[in-house]
């Protein structure tokens, strides 16, 4: 393993868990364009997975009783349903496309979040529908987040529940994900390693976070958040053009 390389994706993983932490988004928005142009863009995608899951283990039992099971349930089977669609999409595109794509799919969710749009609707059919968009994206750039962020945003759901739904729903389709892209060949011996290499630094990120939760102030560092994004997003669509 180069050990450089881990250095950088410890803490790109750090990081990103603090601004995950703090602002209750942005994990895979910020790593993914940063570590596509250091391992590129097919590893990125199997090593955020591999976090994900990680991450989603050392939640569960804190916020998985508040999840509203239904919902999760469904958005979970759409997810299921456009996974091999993005991981079709992973497999045959040239790694600058992806990077430049992912690049893109990060500057416009970024701005969405920054203006505060939300999903509007509900039912069976939006969650499968949301669930199944989260699953093309999640194995083709690894950020499945951002529509199910915005779907449930536009639900109001309680607190605890938008953590609760968002953490099993992650788990569940960040494993399942992991698994396809292992039997794929896209998740790598090297990738386990550097998600295993990572993960205390995503949890000690994680940890600081949540001490300085209190301590700032949450409009301004929102604003620095959708800053560095933009700045992670425009880095990598440099690079993957020049």
């Amino acid at each position: 393993m180069d050990w450089a390389t881990a250095a950088i994706v410890m803490g790109l993983a750090g990081t990103a868990s603090l601004i995950q932490a703090l602002s209750g988004f942005g994990f895979s928005l910020f790593i993914v364009p940063f570590l596509a142009m250091v391992i590129g863009p097919k590893e990125t995608v199997a090593l955020a997975n591999l976090l994900g899951t990680a991450v989603g283990l050392t939640q569960l039992r804190a916020v998985g009783r508040a999840a509203e099971r239904r919902t999760t349930a469904r958005m979970a089977v759409g997810c299921y349903v456009g996974m091999p669609l993005g991981l079709a999409v992973l497999l045959v595109a040239e790694p600058r496309v992806l990077q430049a794509g992912i690049a893109v799919v990060v500057l416009a969710f970024t701005g969405v979040l920054a203006r505060g749009w939300q999903i509007r609707g509900s039912g069976p059919g939006w969650d499968l529908g949301t669930g199944f968009v989260s699953g093309i994206l999640n194995t083709s750039t690894s950020m499945s987040g951002p529509p199910v962020v915005l779907y449930l945003q536009g639900r109001r759901l309680a607190p605890l529940a938008f953590r609760g739904t968002t953490t099993v729903y992650f788990l569940v389709t960040s494993g399942g994900a992991a698994a396809m892209l292992l039997a794929s060949g896209t998740l790598t011996l090297h990738t386990a390693v550097l998600a295993a290499a990572a993960f205390p630094a995503s949890q000690a990120g994680r940890l600081a976070g949540n001490r300085l939760f209190t301590r700032f102030d949450e409009r301004r560092f929102r604003l620095l958040v959708f800053g560095v994004l933009t700045l992670s997003a425009l880095s990598a669509l440099v690079n993957a053009l020049v």
